[in-house]
């Protein structure tokens, strides 16, 4: 708990979290509409980074217990991975 603002550490963190994925939204859609390739470069690379510090961020959350993940059904995962192995446009 920090001072008396009534935000837990765990307030902070969801939003920090919440920080990265609007991020990770706002350079995926730069990189899509990027005509110039080094700036879409730049911005994948800065999509990788945000990536991989979102992880750190979430496996933080995690270990704390304060995000929980049902774990997934082996037929949703083969059913998702065929979902996205077909080309675009056949979904």
């Amino acid at each position: 708990m920090m001072g008396n603002t009534g935000m837990t550490d765990k307030d902070i963190m969801m939003g920090v979290l919440g920080d990265y994925k609007l991020a990770i939204e706002v350079l995926s859609h730069a990189a899509t509409e990027a005509a110039n390739e080094n700036l879409k470069r730049d911005f994948i690379n800065a999509l990788n980074s945000t990536f991989e510090e979102q992880k750190q961020v979430w496996n933080a959350i995690s270990q704390r217990g304060w995000y929980s993940v049902k774990p997934a059904q082996m037929q949703d995962i083969q059913e998702a991975k065929n979902k996205f192995r077909q080309p675009a446009g056949v979904m």
